[in-house]
């Protein structure tokens, strides 16, 4: 039966209401929300050898995953890409890593959360390995290489001066796991930035090999300097947080 298209406009409203109350009851995942972005002059013993650019933001993936940081680099001839999604804790959902050597792949690198554990496959020119990790309380994503990485070493961080907390670490590229332990030296230092003076908290983090690399970073996380002394490695942020 066709019916009259008068019957047919009273029922447009009550149709639209129930679309409506159905739309309110979907979760709509909010678009990114940008952090941080900028770059990093890498020096090895006072001499420029790089650059890493790299973003920092907020994401709602629908699976724990609240930051999302990404970064390129090149140091000589080596390239390398990364992304890494963590949640609110800084313990990592996913993760890929990418590094090459010209043309040359060094190492193609994926990982994902399930279920309590830490899941990599890698490719590299020696062959293939699969890892799982378990994933503790806190556990914190900690390379030999790149920079940006320590922003959630030290992002929302509530620490007095000198007291610190030792965290489960991951260094997935190494095969490896550990702690790491993250320390406030400071609360008011300065640190230059795109020839200027800005107010930074200072971090020393110590690495699961026992590695020493200090942090200056701002109130909110926004990275401004780290230095490696034992590698003579520096980077410097090339502009002003906004």
């Amino acid at each position: 039966m066709i019916r009259p298209a008068a019957h047919r406009l009273l029922l447009l409203p009550a149709t639209l209401a129930m679309a409506t109350a159905i739309a309110e009851r979907v979760p709509v995942a909010q678009p990114p929300a940008r952090l941080d972005v900028g770059s990093f002059t890498i020096l090895l013993n006072g001499q420029r050898v790089g650059r890493e650019q790299f973003s920092v933001q907020r994401v709602d993936a629908g699976d724990g995953a609240t930051l999302e940081l990404r970064a390129e680099s090149s140091i000589g001839d080596r390239r390398s890409a990364m992304r890494l999604e963590a949640d609110s804790a800084g313990t990592p959902v996913r993760y890929s890593v990418e590094e090459r050597r010209g043309t040359e792949l060094l190492l193609r690198l994926g990982g994902q959360r399930v279920r309590g554990r830490f899941a990599t496959l890698a490719r590299s020119v020696t062959g293939e390995a699969a890892r799982e990790y378990l994933l503790r309380p806190g556990a914190v994503v900690v390379e030999d290489d790149g920079f940006v990485q320590h922003t959630l070493l030290v992002r929302a961080r509530a620490l007095a001066v000198d007291s610190g907390v030792t965290l489960p670490s991951l260094t997935p590229v190494a095969n490896a796991q550990g702690a790491v332990r993250i320390v406030l030296e400071a609360e008011a230092d300065e640190v230059s930035s795109a020839g200027t003076r800005r107010p930074a908290r200072r971090w020393r983090i110590v690495t699961a090999s026992g590695e020493l690399r200090l942090v200056w970073a701002e109130r909110d996380g926004q990275l401004l300097r780290i230095r490696i002394p034992g590698r003579g490695l520096e980077a410097l942020r090339d502009d002003v947080p906004r």
